[in-house]
């Protein structure tokens, strides 16, 4: 009789603890420089190029669409939910994060939801607002699978800057990592250049990507072209993420209890 009360208890606790932590990440979100430049600027600047002085079908219009928005999501999770972990140590935060709660998994992965959702939601409020200025026509043919690729999006990023989070956080170099892989992905990922127009010996990069399979399923879905293989894909690719940045996490904490030095976690 008690231990049903228990578990309803601690799941309500999980639950609250990942909703603060998503929270608490949203309001340090608010005024980020960085989120600005590739949630806010970057996606009008890449629409603008990519467009040129062409008008260009609504086929092909939406497929300009989706490839700068997740190009501009990938700029913004290296930048916002991937630095998760390096910011907690560098305001000396990251030992309360790891010692004060019973799933530092869990608060990680509360932190990179916040700050994916908020530049997830900067991504799509600059880009609707340069589409009506470009008056560009975009297809929807089935939107609510074109939602269930946005949710999928979201999912994925978060899971994509928690294991970016933890990778970064085992060098002290992680703001050069940051920018290493942030413009190499811009061209080998898939998106904004076609995975055919890549060098043969690079054509595999962008399958590794989530983001380029959720492209594919997106745009397909945009022209009547849906097919559940790229979602399935990406799906496993967000899996595959997660479980790396989990155990990739709990190897750092645990290395970093036996040295005595949770800076480093």
């Amino acid at each position: 009789m008690t231990g049903e009360p228990a578990r309803g208890d601690r799941l309500r606790a999980a639950v609250w603890m990942f909703l603060t932590a998503a929270r608490t990440e949203q309001r340090t979100m608010r005024g980020n420089p960085l989120l600005l430049v590739n949630a806010g600027f970057l996606p009008v600047v890449l629409l603008i190029i990519a467009v040129g002085t062409r008008r260009p079908t609504a086929g092909r219009a939406t497929d300009i669409v989706v490839a700068v928005m997740l190009t501009a999501l990938w700029g913004s999770t290296i930048w916002t939910s991937g630095g998760v972990l390096r910011r907690e140590r560098t305001y000396g935060t990251l030992a309360r994060c790891v010692c004060g709660v019973e799933s530092p998994t869990l608060v990680l992965f509360g932190k990179s939801l916040g700050a994916t959702l908020y530049g997830v939601g900067t991504i799509l409020a600059s880009t609707v607002l340069t589409v009506l200025a470009l008056r560009l026509p975009v297809a929807m043919a089935h939107p609510f699978w074109m939602a269930v690729g946005l949710v999928v999006v979201i999912v994925s990023a978060t899971t994509l800057g928690a294991l970016l989070s933890c990778l970064f956080l085992l060098t002290r170099n992680g703001l050069i990592w940051s920018g290493a892989l942030m413009y190499p992905v811009f061209v080998l990922g898939g998106l904004m250049i076609p995975q055919d127009f890549l060098p043969a010996g690079l054509r595999w990069v962008p399958s590794m990507l989530s983001l380029r399979w959720i492209n594919e399923f997106i745009t397909g879905a945009a022209v009547r072209d849906l097919s559940m293989t790229p979602l399935a894909i990406a799906l496993l690719l967000t899996v595959v993420y997660g479980v790396v940045a989990g155990r990739t996490y709990r190897w750092s904490i645990d290395r970093a209890r036996r040295g005595g030095s949770l800076d480093y976690a």
